[in-house]
């Protein structure tokens, strides 16, 4: 049996990436709202959105399924090198089959030229194995990757994007990115699997587990990236993508901290529900729902506390409705958190994707009518509201399939202290930035002060999990 990474590593490993992640548009957004400006912005976003629905098509839901199939068989070299070759080769023809349909339907598009120039993205999505590590929990070698890719990214982009003009020079920077990126995890696979021998009469059953991932997939697509496509077909205005594309590069940064550690748990999750793990598993939904809430409220309050001050510094002139419109996101954190959580940590790993799926495109579906109903009215405004509506749904609907795993009163418990302290948090940081000038530093500020504030209130509240953390620190010291 091989050595297994703690979740804690693998948590460190991806947390630094997603720091990265985070660092990495505190440099190139700003750069980027000022050099191409909010239409040229609105163009990346509009195009980006329909290109990621077609990568989500060819991708047939091999993320989650192949993570969860390598997950289950980790112990067993032969069966995960078989599964990878078998889930590699249908992903591939796939996504491959998928994109020539596209590129030749679009081919009349006035976006053509721009979908052409994003096509490493989908050269990338064919060759993407990161799923294989992640089921094997080695974060590390995804981590490392990444990060180098994304310093080179900055850097390609500051070298040679310098106008309005230069739109498809950026395209092809981060698409290229993407590319070589998602290469370089390729020679890492020897050692972790052997030669594979494709089981052809497997293909069907893989296709039909896949297909049960699809959908969920599809479905965050339809909520998490059409908005920006209904937003650009029903608007007409690069500028309105450009305001709400903006605005979810910000909530996309601080997000990806929740998400490491959900993407982390889900392999671990699904290793212990192959084991039939119990008190197990709800350990770690335990720890989970006080992480979530750790991270997820003061998330929320800050960002609603820090929007106005922030916005003005960080994109420049022309871009003050990308503040309202992050005050209408802001609890998207809490949601996507809890949701992510569920999905993730019960249903995915349990084997209920089917019911993962019905609220997934109940949501979807809730989604798409909320866009056309508020985006004629509201524009970007309207797609916000849409977005946090169906997040807000899914929640619900997760919950009342998971409630006999997940208790309220473990929720309530694991939650209500933090919601005060990040209450607290967020009176204190909106009179402080009354204070203040909008500007680098004194948003840094606040941002240390706010988590001061927070931290010394959980400590006054004595929040049982942050005790217990703090009380394991002083243990090894």
């Amino acid at each position: 049996m091989e050595k297994r990474t703690s979740v804690t590593k693998n948590y460190i490993y991806n947390l630094l990436y997603n720091i990265l992640n985070i660092l990495v548009p505190l440099v190139t957004a700003p750069y980027t709202a000022r050099v191409l400006g909010a239409d040229r912005i609105g163009i990346y976003s509009r195009t980006y959105a329909v290109i990621s629905m077609v990568i989500m098509t060819g991708a047939l839901g091999s993320a989650a399924y192949g993570q969860k199939e390598i997950a289950g068989a980790r112990d067993d070299i032969r069966l995960r090198s078989n599964l990878f070759g078998e889930i590699v080769l249908i992903k591939g023809a796939f996504t491959a089959f998928v994109t020539l349909v596209f590129l030749l339907g679009a081919s009349d598009s006035r976006d053509y030229p721009f979908y052409l120039i994003q096509s490493p993205f989908l050269i990338a999505a064919m060759i993407d194995i990161s799923w294989f590590f992640q089921g094997i929990e080695k974060f590390k070698y995804i981590a490392v990757r990444n990060m180098c890719v994304r310093i080179a990214g900055v850097i390609l982009l500051l070298l040679f994007v310098k106008s309005p003009g230069d739109l498809w020079k950026y395209l092809l920077i981060i698409g290229g990115s993407q590319f070589f990126g998602n290469l370089s995890t390729w020679p890492y696979i020897r050692g972790n699997i052997i030669k594979p021998h494709i089981r052809f009469r497997h293909i069907p059953l893989h296709i039909r587990g896949l297909t049960v991932y699809f959908i969920p997939s599809i479905s965050y697509q339809i909520y998490a990236v059409l908005d920006k496509a209904m937003l650009g077909w029903i608007v007409g205005s690069d500028y309105e993508n450009g305001y709400y594309e903006q605005a979810h590069k910000i909530v996309n940064m601080a997000v990806s901290v929740i998400t490491a550690y959900t993407v982390v748990m889900r392999s671990r999750m699904s290793f212990l529900y192959a084991e039939f793990n119990k008190k197990a598993i709800q350990d770690n939904l335990k720890r989970s729902a006080n992480i979530i809430a750790l991270l997820a409220f003061p998330m929320s309050f800050g960002l609603l506390a820090l929007a106005r001050g922030v916005v003005p510094w960080f994109f420049g002139d022309g871009y003050e409705k990308v503040t309202a419109i992050l005050c209408v996101l802001s609890p998207i954190f809490i949601c996507m958190g809890y949701s992510h959580m569920m999905g993730t940590h019960i249903l995915t790993p349990s084997g209920r994707q089917g019911k993962s799926n019905v609220g997934q495109c109940t949501a979807a579906g809730a989604n798409v009518m909320l866009n056309a109903c508020l985006i004629p009215y509201l524009n970007s405004i309207g797609a916000a509201i849409a977005s946090v509506c169906s997040e807000l749904i899914i929640v619900f609907i997760y919950y009342w399939m998971v409630r006999k795993e997940l208790s309220f009163e473990m929720l309530v418990s694991a939650a209500y202290k933090k919601v005060i302290a990040a209450l607290i948090m967020f009176f204190i940081l909106w009179n402080i930035t009354k204070l203040f000038s909008a500007g680098v530093f004194s948003s840094f500020l606040e941002v240390l002060i706010g988590i001061m504030v927070y931290a010394s209130a959980l400590i006054l509240l004595r929040d049982k999990f942050v005790t217990e953390i703090i009380s394991t620190i002083r243990l090894k010291k």
